[in-house]
């Protein structure tokens, strides 16, 4: 039975996704694909446009046969943690065979060259890292500045365009997990219209997305962003919450000294960026300190195998025996009800600790979508079945 894994936020989910999908069966002749999605927070370190169920739902309607959750530290503290936990669960299902993302490059090897290098960090990449980081640019930049070093003339963009930054940390977990899953790219054609735009309002949604994925944002109500955590956020900021430590005492003063220019997230991280802060760094730092993510944390979960357990949160019914072979597979606990969720949250232990932080996710989420919902009522919804 061939497993294809993809790895997605479907935020939302529009035409070159149903693309990839396509191609994705082509290339691997799979009998299933299992989509490892971001929950309520995305990689960029804001809210989803809509809840995971309809993002869920979205997938499941389109192509894929089971979703399964990454969880949110691991969503929203960066590429690499990113995709340590997406692969991490992809490996850690045991049924899993091929992993196919989509690249602008579309060249395989040169990104598993790259995410070698990372996976190994020879000394030539730490030296041409930390001279980077001395000149001040970016860690972004200075990592590839460092694996250009490494690898001599390459494709441009290949260690700067954005699919293929997360492809190359896809090939760098899967090294160091020493896993047999195999790896295929799609080529993603620049120039049509990005989950971006569509969110943006740049584009017609109707001629960009599927019917039924229209259907379901028409119905979705109020889109969530990261300004409705304005007041919230300044509040941390002024108040000293330890959990925006990860800022640096430089960032905090900053912060402090300008809060009170801006009511908005939004433009309050546009003033404070510099070349080594980027925007997008900065709203992942904002996100942890609102969802109360600490770099500590993640140290704690990668010092104990990273991701504790499996979550499903839908599956097609032609898909049930591939969600019962990953139960009986896994090597993680594998969440399908509440009443395994119970199991772990009594148990107390790490697992025990992602998931109360998955919990107050989805209540933090639901202040900015203005969804209705008491104290961890995530714990009542129901796997999504299609």
């Amino acid at each position: 039975m061939s497993v294809a894994g993809i790895i997605a936020e479907f935020n939302p989910l529009h035409n070159g996704h149903v693309v990839h999908f396509e191609e994705t069966r082509r290339l691997t002749n799979c009998r299933y694909i299992i989509a490892v999605m971001s929950g309520n927070f995305v990689q960029r370190g804001e809210p989803a446009i809509c809840d995971k169920w309809m993002r869920t739902k979205m997938a499941l309607q389109h192509g894929i046969d089971v979703v399964v959750e990454i969880p949110v530290p691991y969503v929203v503290s960066g590429a690499d943690y990113f995709a340590r936990g997406s692969v991490g669960i992809l490996d850690a299902m045991g049924v899993v065979d091929s992993l196919c993302f989509g690249s602008e490059s579309g060249n395989l090897a040169e990104i598993e060259a790259a995410g070698h290098i990372l996976a190994k960090e020879p000394d030539l990449y730490r030296t041409s890292l930390r001279k980077g980081l001395d000149k001040g640019l970016s860690f972004a930049a200075a990592k590839g500045a460092a694996l250009e070093a490494c690898m001599g003339n390459v494709e441009d963009g290949l260690l700067s365009m954005p699919n293929n930054v997360l492809a190359i940390e896809y090939c760098k977990a899967l090294k160091l997990l020493g896993s047999d899953i195999k790896t295929l790219t799609t080529h993603r054609v620049m120039g049509g219209a990005s989950a971006t735009k569509i969110r943006k309002g740049l584009v017609k949604t109707k001629d960009f997305v599927p019917e039924k994925v229209s259907a379901i944002l028409n119905n979705a109500g109020k889109f969530a962003t990261i300004d409705a955590y304005s007041d919230i956020f300044r509040y941390l900021i002024y108040n000293g919450y330890d959990n925006a430590s990860q800022l640096g005492e430089g960032l905090i003063n900053r912060f402090r000294r300008l809060c009170g220019n801006y009511t908005k997230i939004s433009e309050l991280l546009a003033e404070v960026k510099t070349k080594r802060y980027t925007y997008t760094r900065l709203q992942r730092a904002a996100i942890c300190t609102v969802l109360g993510v600490t770099p500590q944390d993640m140290c704690e979960y990668d010092q104990n195998g990273g991701v504790q357990y499996i979550r499903v949160l839908g599956f097609r019914k032609e898909a049930a025996s591939l969600v019962g072979n990953i139960v009986r597979r896994a090597k993680l606990p594998v969440i399908t009800h509440g009443s395994a969720m119970d199991e772990i949250l009594r148990s107390g232990d790490l697992a025990a600790k992602m998931l109360k932080q998955e919990l107050k996710a989805g209540d933090i989420y639901r202040l900015a979508s203005g969804a209705s919902g008491g104290y961890q009522s995530e714990r009542g919804m129901g796997v999504v079945v299609v």
